[in-house]
């Protein structure tokens, strides 16, 4: 399931998806990315768990990371019971998918770019320093109309990440987040530039998805993440 507004990350994920994969879509309303406006989102999240067992997935996948790292660590794990209860069908969510991925390629010290607010990054970084990664550095757009996000290429996500990158000094790898926000076209090049791997909201949920289902594709340009069994 995913925030109504956050189209591009079902076409992301459509644009690369192995032979044999398809997404069924649910949509959760987000008022606003903040607090208040998240948990209205999560609030609507059985509701949509529901409506996907009606098409016999085989995998449910929360999207929309700060509706759980907003919650603090252990949130994500609540989710992932509540929705298995609910439904019956396994389920993974996007913030857990990001930190499984940033440990796959062993990383530790983290450069963040994302498209929130400080207020909402210092939560993350929050979550993040309790799952044992340091954030060296963190930097955000300040967007909390989740409409606004789509309006930023891959473009936007390449400079954000170069900037992180270079606050950080010595970070071993990237993570780029929002679900909204276009990455594919630019983790190979980012990844080139830097020198260590890069992480996105998308590549890494769909990593996840995809490992957790037992398939094992590489896809091409997605990053260094995708040369991990």
């Amino acid at each position: 399931m995913r925030p109504a507004t956050s189209i591009e990350g079902a076409e992301e994920w459509r644009s690369v998806a192995p032979v044999g994969v398809a997404f069924a879509d649910a949509r959760t309303i987000v008022p606003r990315v903040d607090d208040a406006g998240l948990r209205v989102m999560m609030s609507q999240v059985l509701e949509a768990s529901r409506q996907l067992a009606t098409a016999k997935v085989d995998l449910i996948v929360q999207c929309g990371a700060p509706g759980t790292f907003l919650r603090g660590p252990g949130h994500d794990e609540q989710v992932v019971a509540e929705i298995e209860k609910e439904t019956g069908i396994p389920a993974i969510t996007m913030m857990a998918s990001m930190m499984d991925a940033l440990k796959a390629v062993n990383s530790r010290k983290v450069a963040v770019g994302t498209i929130y607010s400080d207020e909402v990054n210092a939560a993350m970084t929050s979550y993040m320093e309790a799952q044992g990664f340091q954030v060296r550095a963190m930097g955000g757009l300040q967007i909390t109309d989740p409409f606004e996000a789509s309006l930023h290429d891959s473009d936007s996500a390449y400079r954000l990440g170069r900037q992180v990158f270079k606050e950080a000094g010595d970070a071993d790898a990237i993570l780029i987040s929002c679900g909204t926000y276009r990455t594919f076209e630019m983790i190979h090049y980012l990844e080139m530039d830097t020198g260590v791997p890069v992480i996105s909201s998308n590549q890494a949920t769909l990593w996840r998805a995809l490992r957790y289902l037992g398939l094992r594709d590489q896809i091409p340009n997605l990053g260094k993440l995708w040369s991990v069994a």
